[in-house]
């Protein structure tokens, strides 16, 4: 295959690159920018659609891993285009790029699309803000096998580059599904699942909650904590024990908290050991 080579900073492809930063070209276009060796790897393989993929062969951090990825992609039906040192590093959205980077298309999920376990586990968050918690959640999301995430109202963008690096290449492992807080207390209801919103101080300890039957764990804003409509609408709160002066933790380091609690009382119930999972 003839690979295709840039080396001006004026190639139309150069500037769809920065523009794909941008919330509003990455709506418009329909595109965003996956940018990584190893979120290349795992992007690619839950089967994101890549429309054109961009190498630096210069950039490349660990070599041998780096040309069993590039033979990989030389397989696949996708344009390959080689950039100049120079290029791929004015276009990168990293300070050490890896000379790695696709421009894949966007795609929005629905609750319609979420496949259920017999004993489900789902993510809520409602307006999210920061890219980096969005990216930590989902890490966890997947680290836990939650079956889905699901986003009320956010402010950031799962295609987002922040959320993608935070997220370690795993973003889109886990499906995340957009859905107001009206359309996912219907779905919950109908799937027989019980919310659980996470309040500071103003529920039972999450240790005691029955987080091993169907469950959802509700998450609020890193500003505002959940919504009225939701702390009037759950089935249950919980709360983490505030030991020190602090009154509430990080959004994801509670979903952290509440998720493998979650896990350690599922492993408990099918008579597992929770600690020897690891």
């Amino acid at each position: 295959m003839a690979l295709t080579k840039i080396d001006s900073l004026q190639n139309p492809r150069v500037k769809l690159i920065k523009e794909l930063i941008q919330k509003r070209h990455r709506d418009r276009s329909g595109l965003f920018l996956l940018e990584g060796e190893r979120e290349l790897a795992r992007g690619l393989k839950s089967g994101l659609d890549a429309t054109q993929i961009l190498i630096c062969e210069e950039l490349f951090k660990h070599q041998k891993a780096s040309e069993t990825l590039l033979q990989k992609l030389l397989g696949k039906d996708v344009p390959i285009v080689c950039l100049s040192k120079k290029v791929f590093e004015h276009s990168s959205y990293r300070q050490n790029p890896d000379g790695f980077m696709a421009i894949c298309k966007t795609f929005q999920k629905t609750l319609r699309d979420i496949a259920l376990c017999d004993t489900p586990l789902l993510l809520i968050a409602e307006r999210l803000e920061k890219p980096g918690n969005l990216g930590a959640l989902l890490r966890t999301a997947d680290a836990t096998s939650v079956d889905a995430i699901i986003l009320n109202d956010p402010i950031t963008d799962l295609f987002n580059p922040n959320v993608i690096r935070a997220s370690g290449g795993l973003a889109f492992q886990v499906p995340a599904v957009l859905a107001s807080s009206e359309e996912t207390i219907e779905y919950l209801k109908r799937n027989k699942i019980v919310s659980h919103a996470t309040t500071p101080g103003r529920g039972e300890d999450y240790c005691q909650a029955q987080l091993f039957n169907s469950s959802a764990i509700v998450l609020g804003s890193e500003k505002d904590g959940l919504s009225d409509f939701w702390i009037q609408n759950c089935d249950r709160k919980i709360s983490l024990p505030m030991l020190g002066k602090a009154d509430s933790l990080n959004v994801s380091a509670t979903a952290s908290a509440v998720l493998y609690e979650a896990v350690r009382q599922r492993q408990k119930r099918a008579g597992k050991s929770f600690y020897n999972s690891f």
